[in-house]
């Protein structure tokens, strides 16, 4: 089925937040269980952008430029920064935008409802742009008309947030293939087709800001989810599309690096947002062999609910602090719960990759091989 089929029943039955975690009870359960050995039409005028312009100056870049004019614009982390931050009106995006504001950055948001985000937010100002992202048929033209407004406005975008979301939790049975590609539209599609047009004016402006992979010019920060390393058996079509957000994200890291943007791969934990409340779905083909572990699990969901570890207001706190940094980092676990189901996947791996090495290793090999692309980072 293609894809405007499915963003045409992206209408009201979902609230697109983009907390970008699960509750703390499938966090915490997971830490423990999961190891079996341990238990708009606008026309994008930046398309053809000359890449030796700075969009801040409108000036050309200076091709005799020293590393010392490399090491002075990297001085200005304290200098205003521009903000894109997608699913502003609510969870983190909300906290975020709040704090980059209070800051001095100017910050772009969306809301799927432009009266929501000036409602948390406020009107147009010298430093804040409100803007409506739909996620339907037209959503590609109204990325592209929000960045046009961007350019005009602020004439550049320092820090991407792809921050919307929402979570269609489900065993893999009890999840229709309608759903599933639903999921995928908004957490995989729409960063992803966002970041290539936001890089139409993230790229020219980097370079020209003389941004290599020692000097950071611009950042992405992909909001994907604990649930983006390790997968449970409750949350399964989510954590499939949150595993994809973190492979772009990586993926985005090595593709950008020369030209100095850095990509950030964001994965909460369990915080109090609205994401397991409104924002979380169910798969609607209910199996009677499954009720037991999906009540348990609805059960603990619920009792969770308000009592999550993580505090949202810090997140925005350290994003920011990320955006200053002259050497961010490309892994973000966020709360402790984050940081203990992630250690415990990581030794699974490391004891079944230890048990298995000798068999499926080496001995599979060639002795005439050339190597591989993946055998350093």
């Amino acid at each position: 089925m293609k894809r405007r089929k499915f963003l045409k029943n992206l209408g009201g039955g979902i609230l697109i937040l983009g907390s970008g975690v699960v509750s703390q009870a499938w966090a915490d359960s997971n830490a423990k269980d999961r190891n079996p050995h341990t238990n708009s039409n606008a026309k994008d005028k930046n398309q053809n952008a000359d890449s030796n312009v700075n969009p801040r100056t409108n000036k050309k870049a200076n091709p005799n430029a020293t590393s010392q004019d490399s090491t002075d614009l990297q001085k200005g982390k304290n200098m205003q920064q521009t903000w894109y931050i997608t699913a502003a009106s609510g969870g983190f995006g909300l906290e975020l935008a709040k704090y980059a504001l209070s800051k001095g950055d100017k910050v772009a948001g969306t809301s799927r409802n432009l009266k929501n985000i000036i409602a948390k937010l406020g009107a147009e100002s010298e430093n804040f742009l409100p803007l409506e992202l739909k996620f339907d048929k037209n959503m590609e033209s109204n990325m592209k008309a929000n960045l046009e407004a961007i350019r005009e406005k602020f004439g550049r975008i320092d820090n991407l947030v792809n921050n919307a979301g929402y979570g269609l939790l489900g065993f893999v049975e009890e999840v229709s293939e309608e759903d599933l590609r639903a999921q995928f539209e908004v957490n995989v599609f729409a960063p992803f087709i966002l970041t290539q047009n936001a890089l139409k004016i993230m790229r020219p402006q980097a370079l020209s800001e003389g941004g290599s992979q020692n000097n950071i010019r611009a950042r992405i920060f992909n909001i994907s989810s604990i649930g983006g390393f390790r997968a449970s058996s409750v949350s399964t079509p989510y954590c499939m599309s949150k595993f994809a957000l973190s492979a772009l994200s990586e993926g985005l890291l090595l593709d950008l690096a020369p030209f100095g943007i850095h990509t950030i791969n964001v994965m909460p934990g369990g915080f109090r947002t609205e994401f397991v409340g409104e924002s979380l779905r169910l798969g609607d083909r209910a199996i009677s062999d499954y009720d037991k572990r999906r009540e348990a699990f609805l059960s603990r969901t619920k009792s969770y609910n308000g009592k999550q570890a993580g505090n949202p207001a810090k997140f925005g706190e350290v994003i920011f602090k990320i955006s200053r940094m002259e050497k961010p980092p490309f892994s973000l676990f966020m709360s402790d719960s984050a940081y203990k189901s992630a250690r415990n996947k990581l030794e699974w791996v490391k004891e079944e990759m230890e048990s298995t090495q000798s068999y499926a290793g080496v001995a599979m090999d060639f002795a005439d091989s050339a190597g591989s692309a993946f055998d350093a980072r």
